[in-house]
Parts: C-alpha cells; sequence; structure tokens
C-alpha cells in the first residue's frame, strides 16, 4: 500500500479471510472505484468541484490534472452490491482457470472490484461536470498529493464472469444526473440551529426493580 488509507483497506481484507479461514464464514469484500451520483458524499471531489464553479471559486486539480480514475456511476454500485449478496461464496468452490487468489480456495471468501474498467482523464471529468453545468471552471493546478497515485482502473473480468456484472451508465449520463440531483437539492431550504425546533421529550426515571434470591441461592424475577 501507499498510503495509510490503502493499508487499512488491505488489512480489513486479511482479517475478513482469517476469520472465514478459522470459522467457515463466508465473507465477499467489494472494492468500489471512485463512486459518483446523487447524494454523494459532500467531500468528494463531484459536489466539491460543482459547488465550486456555481459559486464562482476556484476548483483544486490536483497532478495539473493528468490523473486517471475509474468513474462509476451510484447504480452500477448498487447493482453490483446486489449481485455479490446473491452470489455467497463457498469454500473451494473457484472455477477451474480463475484469475483469483489461492487464499479465496483455502476458504469461503472472494473480493470482487465494482467499477467501470474503463478510466478517464481529471481534465475529462471536470469538462463533462462544465458542459452539465453551462459553466466554465476556475482551476487552480496543483501537483501530486502524497500517497496519491497517477491511475485507478477496475479489473471487473472475474466480477463480470462471476457475478454478471455489467456496469450500465456512461460517465456524460452520470454527470448529467448528479447535476441535476445537485442544482434541485440546492434549491432545498435549510433549517439553521438557531430556528430549528427540537422535539420535546419527556423524560421518565424508570422505577428500580427488586430481585429475590432463594435459600439455594438462585435468582429470580423482579419482585412487584
Amino acid at each position: 500500500p501507499v498510503s495509510l488509507y490503502a493499508a487499512t483497506k488491505k488489512s480489513n481484507e486479511l482479517m475478513a479471510h482469517v476469520y472465514s479461514h478459522l470459522h467457515g464464514l463466508p465473507t465477499t469484500g467489494l472494492r468500489y472505484f471512485t463512486v459518483y451520483g446523487p447524494w454523494g458524499r459532500p467531500d468528494m471531489s463531484p459536489w466539491l468541484f460543482a459547488s465550486a464553479i456555481v459559486e464562482g471559486r476556484p476548483i483544486e486539480v490536483f497532478n495539473h490534472g493528468q490523473m486517471r480514475r475509474d468513474y462509476t456511476y451510484v447504480d452500477d454500485i448498487a447493482e453490483g452490491t446486489v449481485l455479490a449478496l446473491d452470489h455467497v461464496p463457498q469454500r473451494g468452490s473457484v472455477a477451474p482457470g480463475a484469475a483469483v487468489h489461492a487464499a479465496c480456495e483455502a476458504a469461503p471468501y472472494r473480493v470482487y472490484n465494482l467499477g467501470n474498467g474503463r478510466p478517464v482523464e481529471l481534465t475529462a471529468f471536470i469538462a463533462t461536470l462544465e458542459d452539465a453545468l453551462h459553466l466554465e471552471a476556475r482551476k487552480k493546478e496543483l501537483p501530486m498529493q502524497p500517497g496519491d497515485v497517477p491511475v485507478t482502473c477496475a479489473d471487473i473480468s472475474e466480477t463480470k464472469r462471476e457475478l454478471g456484472f455489467e456496469p450500465q451508465v456512461p460517465l456524460t449520463t452520470g454527470v448529467g444526473r448528479f447535476v441535476e440531483w445537485y442544482l434541485a437539492y440546492r434549491q432545498q431550504p435549510r433549517v439553521g440551529r438557531a430556528t430549528a425546533q427540537r422535539p420535546t421529550i419527556e423524560r421518565r426515571r424508570a422505577p428500580r426493580a427488586r430481585w429475590w434470591v432463594t435459600e439455594q441461592g438462585e435468582g429470580g424475577r423482579p419482585a412487584a
């Protein structure tokens, strides 16, 4: 791993495999690749970029926009997740010739990549966002961040073969849906802390239970 974040991901998969191997509990790990779409996290680039472009603020473009990411629309991610739920891994059920790690043969354990398998350059993603917003971004180009990688790309060959996963939403369609949702979301009224109405909660002290004990030392139900 090239970052602490990546190390936590890998350690999670290793612990899951060990537990599956020792106790026979089926576990499935899903590696999501650059998920975007409505109701995305506000600290991720699609939201940050859209917000800055709409408000006329510059966006931070790391590695001068020369990075590539495997952008995957949330509907495709959801579909892949449901497919994984319907395919519970079994010990020793790896198909002959499958290019999976030997660890998957020793335990009811699988790890699947969920992505498009087609990385897009960051500058192209920004241009798609600009087209959907009908606005031009102000760009502040910066060097690569420590621990970042120039390219992410999901190898979904095993996911296709074992789960039947096929991503359906192209980037232009997905970004268009995100922008439509985002602009509508910005128009919703917000309730500030000063005006927010808190529900009235009636607090009552629970009666203290009294327990009885027999001569043999056995506990019993609470006395009335």
